[in-house]
């Protein structure tokens, strides 16, 4: 903009265009937010306006946002430019309190945006802080003294509120801490006072923050920015100790890590590890993470390297230890499965990984399916007597067999499939299942019969009824291992 014409952002509210920001020499040529624009041009007709932009205003606060990720995970917007950032736990790491608002305003400042920053107790005392333009920490102690001076608008307070505060003569804080409650509420109304609670910390205020916050993580700010990927990798090593320590202590472990890689560039690097099981393992977690690492170079792809890196821990859940067996019966090893499933999902994709499950539906040909990993292994349905009632091998089409049956409704003697002949010795049934009238209301129920022939071969066999006079039909579906 040339110098000395002042530069403001307007929006229709109501049938009038209206000021909703302007720069410092529209605010020095007497120009004030929710001025009209008439009135705005006939004091400086040379003023420069602009459209007010919603969607790109939301846009940008999400992406400084994203940036505050580096002071601590648990961040919330307070549109239209507002953020809230819980530092508790996080300000040691920046060398105090003071510190990070220094930090803060530098680093934005250098971005070319003007903020305006306060660290208090509670986030409706901070909110009221940083627009009063107070730059100091302030203590739990001190909250009701730092407030005090500061106008009622300060408390978020409805238009129709704070007008009539002034009405009353009440243009301070400090005039309504002590006020009565009842006559003060039943003028301004209970939110007045609710405000003015959660400010004090009386009362609590609930926050959402533009992401769900980790349940644990570990964060390393550096004193040299880094650029190689040995350096990267050693740096995440050490988080994944200090991390998975703290999980191990707990006999807990997590199925999900997120690496934050925050750049000097202001950009923020985010990479993710799903594993198949819950895991404390630093050694595992590092691996993992440097496979994800290659995999994706573009996440080091920073101009200037990168000053922080946090690795947080989500899906936190108990890790069941397990009795070493000094005569193990089966030679699988789960836990060499689980490292494989995670390595292959790392380098194939986690869609291109799956394994077979059973579930519980009405015809059996639509038992089995594919489901991704992690889901553990279905095992076989056993009877309380041990004995397989559904077969290992299940034809994805019955195949029709020709079969002999002295009675209609009971096992067939003999039967003929691809040609060869089998001379049932045992049968156990029948087993209906009927026909599921919402896909198949023209099937027939199907009565299945578990058998063995001659030489100790077994089959699942069923008929499918006779219905309007039409002769049982035999069909194969199954074998017995």
């Amino acid at each position: 903009m040339p110098d000395g014409i002042p530069l403001v952002v307007y929006a229709k509210q109501g049938n009038a265009y209206t000021i909703t920001s302007l720069d410092r020499r529209a605010s020095a040529a007497g120009l004030k937010v929710g001025m009209p624009l008439a009135d705005a041009r006939s004091i400086r007709p040379d003023l420069t306006a602009c459209e007010a932009d919603e969607e790109a205003d939301a846009l940008l606060l999400d992406q400084i946002a994203a940036w505050c990720d580096r002071y601590s995970p648990i961040v919330v917007k307070d549109p239209p430019h507002g953020l809230l950032i819980d530092i508790t736990g996080c300000a040691h790491l920046f060398g105090g309190e003071a510190a990070v608002l220094s930090d803060i305003g530098k680093r934005l400042a250098r971005q070319g945006f003007i903020s305006r920053t306060a660290i208090a107790p509670t986030s409706g005392a901070a909110w009221a802080l940083s627009r009063a333009g107070h730059c100091h920490p302030v203590e739990e102690e001190n909250l009701r003294e730092a407030l005090s001076p500061l106008p009622v608008t300060a408390l978020r307070l409805a238009p129709e509120a704070v007008s009539l505060l002034r009405r009353l003569g009440l243009e301070t804080i400090g005039q309504i801490i002590d006020a009565p409650r009842k006559p003060f509420s039943a003028r301004a109304g209970k939110n007045a006072m609710l405000r003015l609670d959660q400010a004090l910390g009386r009362m609590r205020e609930a926050l959402s923050p533009r992401r769900p916050p980790p349940e644990q993580f570990a964060l390393r700010r550096l004193v040299e920015p880094i650029l190689s990927m040995e350096a990267v990798m050693t740096v995440t090593g050490a988080l994944a100790g200090e991390l998975c320590g703290s999980l191990s202590e707990n006999g807990t472990g997590a199925r999900l890590f997120r690496l934050n890689l925050f750049g000097v560039d202001n950009r923020t690097r985010e990479l993710e590890l799903g594993l198949s099981r819950a895991e404390n393992d630093p050694t595992i977690v590092t691996r993992l993470l440097g496979e994800r690492l290659a995999l994706t170079p573009e996440a080091l792809n920073a101009e200037f390297g990168f000053d922080a890196l946090r690795l947080e821990a989500h899906e936190i859940m108990p890790i069941v230890l397990r009795p070493i067996d000094l005569a193990p019966v089966s030679s699988r090893d789960e836990e060499a499965e689980t490292r494989l499933i995670d390595r292959l999902g790392i380098r194939l994709g986690d869609a291109s990984i799956g394994r077979p499950s059973i579930r519980s539906v009405h015809a059996p040909e639509r038992t089995n399916r594919w489901v991704k990993v992690p889901v553990a292994a279905n095992q076989i349905a056993l009877a309380e007597d041990g004995v397989i009632r559904r077969p290992l091998t299940l034809f994805r089409k019955a195949q029709p067999v020709d079969a002999i049956s002295p009675m209609p409704d009971g096992p067939p003697k003999r039967f003929t499939w691809r040609r060869i002949p089998h001379d049932i010795v045992r049968a156990e049934g029948p087993e209906r299942v009927a026909p599921n009238w919402l896909r198949a209301p023209d099937d027939r129920a199907r009565d299945y019969y578990r058998v063995e022939d001659r030489e100790g071969r077994r089959f699942w066999l069923y008929s499918e009824g006779p219905r309007n006079g039409v002769t049982p039909q035999w069909y194969l579906h199954g074998l017995f291992p």
